[in-house]
């Protein structure tokens, strides 16, 4: 136990004890197994931040699977959210600076002030491409409000979350692989959720858990973890795409260009010189190496690609939400483009098409032919986002829904706020992109101004579904929503001022062009 890293208060403390603190938050007690963390009143919740879910993973344990952190020995002091993992500072997250620290691996909780027990657990894993983002990016008060315990997850980032070698394969324990550590994390701290959750109000027995974009992904992964079995009740996938993994053997093959990268190919014990290395040259190599960051399967916790899992029914079988933004990725096309260079051009749209698409090239010019003649980056946005998100996702819902019920659904408020980032005029109109229903979902301060009254409606709707589906009774809200089936592939569109409409999604697919792109480039 390092007892630096554990804030000290002198005596026990009783459960829910009160302290006077600056501006009129009062301190709380939570008694867990873990021993007693000491939040405090914010508003109408109890926030406790920065509690450590596993030991640092530093020295011996950079890159092993995540050591359970021990008891504490103190009353714990969760009144500061604690280091981000190590991670570059990055343009879309304004006000955030790099981080080179790897104690990192904390939780947020936030509960109801007014109390209450057997509340439902909401359990969020950020997304940031698996090489940025925190368990601050989110700010779920009114997720907690509307009457549920909600934590937020740091897990490792970059190389040092997904770095598989040979040595790494050969030092893991219990038949893991390596490169998935940022995955174990989030494992580890569904365990932690499991064991202490109750001292805040939540029922362990009643979890969800939700991610977006890289979260999602980690979602994907503890669905389909034989290790993960009764850790959660129901799960939500926000722009998984068809949860992309790659194998540990390919994994190994990046990873043997980021060693070069950083200096260690010659020495006769590699891991010792990794571990040598400062978080800056790591990130550093792993940039250098163009270094393939993704989910790796391979080993007791994924033993199989998640979607293997899913088409043979060898998951755990929760009740589901899975969908997309209506435009996914246009704002990928603008922030490598409009934001950072300049708009693309119609030679760069059309070598961009042959290159993907082979022998549907001349099919996909007359598809988005209207588009380019609007703007070649909208044409090359819709192309991208069809292709990359909205028909894998499809896909993932179809076979999921074959052997657990899934809820499918496509965010399409195009009132949604922009990142705020966007400051650069775009060449094409962004549409409702990738992360446009994070402020509905996760909270009105992940955006500058907040909400409008009218998309306040809809975040209403959203989070009343999203807090559902681990219930007895199972998924409701204020209209109907029915689950996908293979008789009736229903999926929600969520649209402005809170409105729904029930579409096909066999409908949605031909509107979204998912034949194209089934033997693109053959």
């Amino acid at each position: 136990m390092r007892s630096t890293r554990w804030g000290i208060l002198a005596g026990a403390l009783p459960l829910a004890v009160t302290l006077g603190l600056a501006n009129g938050a009062v301190a709380q007690t939570a008694t867990a197994p873990v021993g007693q963390i000491v939040g405090a009143t914010d508003g109408d919740l109890l926030l406790y931040q920065g509690i450590p879910y596993a030991e640092p993973p530093i020295g011996k344990l950079r890159w092993a699977a995540p050591e359970p952190a021990g008891a504490f020995q103190q009353p714990f002091q969760a009144n500061s959210a604690g280091n981000e993992c190590v991670q570059k500072a990055i343009f879309w997250r304004p006000g955030k600076t790099a981080s080179w620290t790897e104690d990192c691996l904390t939780l947020n909780v936030y509960a109801p002030a007014s109390g209450g027990s057997n509340l439902p657990v909401f359990v969020g894993f950020h997304g940031g491409g698996s090489v940025n983002g925190a368990k601050t990016d989110w700010d779920p008060r009114e997720l907690a409000a509307a009457g549920s315990v909600v934590v937020t997850i740091n897990y490792r980032l970059g190389a040092l979350g997904f770095l598989a070698l040979p040595e790494l394969n050969e030092e893991s324990k219990d038949g893991q692989s390596s490169g998935n550590y940022g995955d174990l994390d989030k494992l580890e701290a569904l365990r932690w959720v499991k064991k202490n959750i109750s001292a805040f109000g939540g029922n362990p027995d009643r979890v969800t858990i939700a991610g977006q974009s890289a979260g999602a992904r980690g979602v994907c992964y503890a669905v389909a973890s034989p290790e993960a079995k009764g850790l959660f009740q129901a799960a939500v996938i926000e722009s998984g795409r068809d949860c992309p993994s790659v194998s540990n053997a390919e994994a190994i093959k990046s990873g043997e260009k980021f060693v070069e990268a950083i200096g260690c190919t010659d020495d006769a014990d590699r891991l010792a010189c990794l571990r040598s290395k400062t978080p800056a040259e790591i990130l550093d190599a792993q940039t250098k190496s163009k270094m393939t960051l993704a989910t790796v399967y391979g080993g007791a916790a994924q033993p199989k690609p998640a979607m293997e899992a899913f088409r043979s029914g060898d998951f755990n079988r929760v009740p589901l939400i899975v969908g997309n933004t209506r435009d996914e990725t246009r704002v990928f096309i603008y922030e490598a483009n409009d934001l950072m260079d300049q708009p693309v051009d119609q030679a760069q749209w059309e070598n961009e098409v042959k290159t993907r698409m082979g022998v549907k090239a001349e099919e996909a010019f007359v598809i988005y032919g209207e588009d380019a003649k609007k703007a070649p980056g909208l044409a090359l946005g819709n192309l991208d986002a069809e292709q990359k998100y909205i028909c894998p996702t499809s896909l993932a819902i179809e076979v999921l829904s074959k052997w657990t019920q899934v809820h499918a659904y496509e965010f399409a408020d195009v009132t949604a706020p922009v990142r705020s980032y966007a400051s650069v005029p775009s060449s094409f109109d962004l549409g409702v992109p990738h992360s446009a229903e994070l402020p509905y979902i996760w909270g009105e301060d992940t955006v500058p101004d907040g909400l409008t009254p009218d998309q306040q409606k809809l975040a209403q709707t959203m989070r009343a579904f999203w807090l559902s589906l681990a219930s007895p009774e199972g998924l409701k809200g204020p209209v109907e929503w029915p689950p996908y089936s293979g008789d009736a592939p229903n999926r929600i569109v969520f649209h402005e001022g809170g409105k729904t409409d029930i579409i096909s999604d066999l409908d949605y697919r031909k509107n979204r062009h998912c034949e194209l792109f089934s033997t693109a480039g053959k």
